[in-house]
């Protein structure tokens, strides 16, 4: 029974197959990628590395330095802008508010020193000058009192309570008068030094303050450090920005000359020397040589970050970052794009070799 319907079974699913093949067979085949022409390699002997085209300034990243919400942006990508150009700002009203209130305190500071050091005024000396008179008169006056009293007290006519009365009156009015030229006298005086040096404080203290509040809102606006080429524009206003603090808000760079920054893999480090020259390939075309002359070394070897993907790549290795400076590019390249460099490591080789046979020669 078994074998009845499994005869059919496996010859149904064997036509099956075979029809699903004849199939696939006949289907056409998909078009093939054109392949990538590798950069052709124009030296004998040949460091090769792979770099990135930045500015002459690098990458400048921008951030904003407090926390922020943009109220107007400045620039747009590709625009030219000049050292101090202000590219974007923040909300600024309540450092405005704070403004005010710290010009409204260095006024009034500064006013109480003005007042301190006119002192006396004019005004003020006819008053202290009627204050003194009017108590040497009442001083005058009990003193007459006083000396009546005594013969009076003599002859019976007062009793002794009496003529402590007046004398204790005359000794007030005395006292009067020592307050009253007292007073006069350190009004003509002016103010003490030291009351001088409290309100020069005080003046100080607000005008810091008032520095400090200007600063503030010199923070919020964000000003062009380099004159240079709008790269990248990620801030749009609206947006709440400076957190995290330091966080990329524009790039910006010199491009008016363009720079490679190559990775020399510490294993081509004995073979190279500064100085040697190179050439560079875009990307996607190697028919295109784009000579470079050396700039300089970064003299701090760090861990590799652009891998080429190459199956035996080494992935702990370090590399040696040195800048070359691209002449005459074609405008089809960008900063941020990546070149294939080779430098000619033969005039370090020959070098090497002069070397080796001066030493022979000369042991």
């Amino acid at each position: 029974m078994n074998r009845t319907f499994g005869l059919p079974l496996l010859a149904a699913t064997a036509f099956s197959f075979m029809s699903w093949h004849l199939v696939k067979s006949h289907e056409p085949a998909p078009d093939a990628q054109p392949p990538v022409i590798p950069s052709r390699n124009p030296y004998t002997s040949t460091i090769a590395g792979a770099g990135l085209v930045e500015p002459r300034s690098e990458n400048l990243k921008v951030a904003a330095l407090v926390p922020g919400v943009v109220t107007k942006v400045h620039v747009h990508v590709g625009q030219c802008v000049q050292a101090g150009d202000l590219l974007f700002e923040l909300d600024d009203r309540q450092r405005h508010a704070d403004l005010i209130v710290q010009q409204a305190a260095v006024a009034e500071a500064r006013a109480a020193l003005s007042r301190a050091r006119k002192a006396p005024r004019i005004e003020d000396l006819p008053p202290s000058v009627a204050r003194v008179e009017k108590a040497r008169a009442e001083m005058t006056a009990q003193k007459d009192q006083f000396e009546r009293t005594k013969d009076l007290v003599s002859s019976k006519v007062l009793t002794q309570e009496d003529f402590i009365q007046r004398q204790q009156s005359y000794l007030a009015a005395q006292a009067a008068l020592s307050l009253a030229e007292a007073e006069d006298a350190r009004l003509r005086a002016g103010t003490w030094k030291e009351d001088l040096a409290v309100l020069e404080a005080q003046v100080a203290r607000a005008e810091s303050l008032l520095h400090q509040a200007n600063i503030e809102i010199e923070r919020l606006q964000i000003r062009a450090p380099i004159a240079g080429t709008i790269l990248k524009v990620d801030v749009r206003p609206g947006e709440y920005v400076g957190t995290p603090p330091g966080q990329t808000l524009l790039v910006l760079g010199d491009v008016t000359t363009l720079h490679v920054r190559v990775d020399i893999d510490e294993q081509d480090l004995p073979r190279f020397r500064p100085g040697l020259n190179g050439t560079g390939y875009v990307r996607g075309d190697s028919e295109t040589p784009i000579s470079m002359t050396f700039v300089r070394v970064e003299p701090y070897a760090e861990p590799k970050k652009s891998l080429t993907n190459a199956g035996g790549e080494r992935v702990d290795t370090r590399v040696l970052q040195v800048l070359y400076e691209l002449q005459s590019p074609p405008d089809t390249v960008y900063v941020g794009q990546q070149i294939d460099v080779f430098l000619d490591a033969s005039q370090s080789a020959a070098k090497h070799t002069a070397i080796d046979s001066v030493s022979r020669n000369h042991p």
